[in-house]
């Protein structure tokens, strides 16, 4: 236990029962959390199936394994060349807006490449 100048103004210890009775997923008994985890999930797995069937389908169209690699390398460069930016920005603008219309364009993204496919 520290004995410095801010020891005084430290809240009491509580006991270790009390600290750790929620266990680890806790968090999921907040239904705002809950609805926003299930999002992420739902968005990640759509993420990445965009990602392997654009792979699959320059693989298909092409034959190239290179041509499989460049598309891989560049889906990853907007956030190599933007994250920070992207987080500059997060931090700045409203959290709720800025979800639905990232998640609006992933879907158009999607649809978008279901109908060059398509035709």
């Amino acid at each position: 236990m520290s004995t410095g100048s801010g020891a005084d103004s430290a809240p009491a210890p509580t006991s270790t029962h009390e600290s750790t009775t929620g266990g680890t997923f806790s968090s999921l008994k907040i239904r705002n959390y809950r609805l926003f985890a299930t999002g992420a999930v739902i968005s990640n797995t759509g993420t990445w199936m965009s990602r392997i069937t654009q792979d699959w389908l320059v693989l298909s169209l092409t034959g190239s394994a290179a041509a499989v690699g460049i598309t891989t390398a560049l889906q990853f460069l907007p956030m190599l060349l933007f994250g920070l930016y992207g987080g500059v920005i997060a931090d700045r603008l409203p959290k709720r807006k800025l979800l639905l219309v990232s998640q609006a364009a992933l879907g158009l993204c999607g649809i978008a490449l279901a109908v060059l496919t398509l035709s």
